[in-house]
């Protein structure tokens, strides 16, 4: 999602937001290590971070650098005492999520009222929410329910992070490292939407212009990452500009149900076929991120056919049937939309009623 989020190492430091007046070290402050590396750690230095639910009162030293844990197998992972409340925070997102799709998200699940929303006694109540994130950990809750807690905090950290800027942007690329920057601190750590995108939900893959592993083998955010990517990820995570999926409220009871269906809705509605010439229009997600589709072009397109409804999905396969015709296969990509998907039409009438469709 966050394509453009990550920036070379030689960027100038002016660029980078600055939190609560702490001005983050100069160049000559920086040790040897990050001066090599590929990127400025932002968990080592959250000075770079704008961290929502963070108090100048706390360190700005999270951790040190000490090997994680091994990571537990899933069916071996039990509760303990602290991980009760990582589960009950995650509920209390989806009930957040439940609010705000009510009260400032459009029918279609994918336009905003940011600044309603900001005006609003809810803001405050996200605010309250952020800081109680702090406190929670995240031990001994299995996988699911890890997967389904970072993808709703991932949703919810964008739109509190939008909501939260003093003038919206007409492009959320107008944002300046918006991805890399706008975090929360859950329990120790400090996560970034790049951080929960490519760090945890991706399985730590390198993000889709670079070549290393987000989290580097020492950092302990990384015993939380999935084991593997689940594709289907990017079609549930929005990320503030149009062309992004719908908003949509994920509950670990039914997680897989509803990955399916939100990538289904996706692709049915942005994948197109045109059978005259054989070609497949596809959305720019499966340009940024084909590695986590498949090894080739063929790959991707066969994962495709498997969520798209008839007809789109008998053309598919016919196109993929004359790949090796002298015609060939076509593949383009569309545009991809980066205004804000900010709205100021009228908030939708709230129903205490609704529950998750997910």
């Amino acid at each position: 999602m966050s394509r453009y989020s990550r920036s070379s190492s030689s960027r100038p430091f002016y660029r980078v937001k600055i939190i609560n007046g702490v001005q983050p070290p100069l160049p000559s402050e920086r040790s040897t290590t990050n001066e090599n590396s590929s990127e400025f750690d932002e968990a080592q230095n959250p000075a770079l971070l704008n961290i929502l639910n963070w108090s100048p009162a706390e360190n700005l030293l999270p951790y040190k650098s000490t090997p994680p844990p091994p990571a537990a197998n899933e069916e071996n992972e039990t509760r303990s005492k602290n991980s009760y409340n990582a589960v009950q925070i995650s509920i209390e997102l989806q009930k957040k999520m439940l609010n705000l799709k009510a009260m400032f998200i459009d029918p279609s699940g994918r336009l905003v009222n940011y600044r309603r929303l900001r005006a609003s006694n809810v803001y405050n109540d996200l605010c309250e929410m952020g800081n109680r994130l702090a406190t929670i950990s995240l031990e001994n809750v299995t996988e699911n329910e890890r997967k389904t807690f970072f993808i709703n905090l991932f949703n919810i950290l964008t739109i509190h992070g939008i909501a939260s800027v003093n003038e919206l942007p007409k492009s959320v690329l107008d944002l300046n490292q918006f991805w890399k920057t706008t975090s929360y601190k859950v329990g120790p750590y400090f996560y970034s939407l790049d951080d929960i995108q490519h760090g945890i939900l991706r399985g730590n893959k390198p993000h889709s212009n670079c070549t290393q592993r987000h989290f580097t083998f020492n950092d302990p955010r990384a015993r939380y990452s999935m084991r593997r990517c689940d594709p289907r990820i990017h079609f549930a995570l929005n990320n503030g500009a149009r062309s992004c999926p719908q908003i949509a409220i994920y509950s670990s009871t039914n997680l897989e149900k509803a990955l399916n269906m939100a990538t289904t809705s996706y692709c049915n509605a942005e994948v197109d076929i045109v059978s005259e010439n054989a070609e497949v229009r596809l959305p720019k997600l499966f340009l940024w991120y084909k590695s986590d589709f498949g090894r080739s072009e063929t790959e991707v397109l066969r994962w495709i056919a498997k969520y798209i409804d008839e007809p789109k999905q008998s053309l598919l396969k016919t196109v993929l049937d004359r790949q090796g015709s002298k015609d060939g296969l076509r593949i383009s990509y569309k545009i991809f939309d980066w205004m804000v998907n900010h709205h100021d039409g009228p908030m939708p009438v709230a129903d205490s009623t609704t529950t998750p469709s997910n």
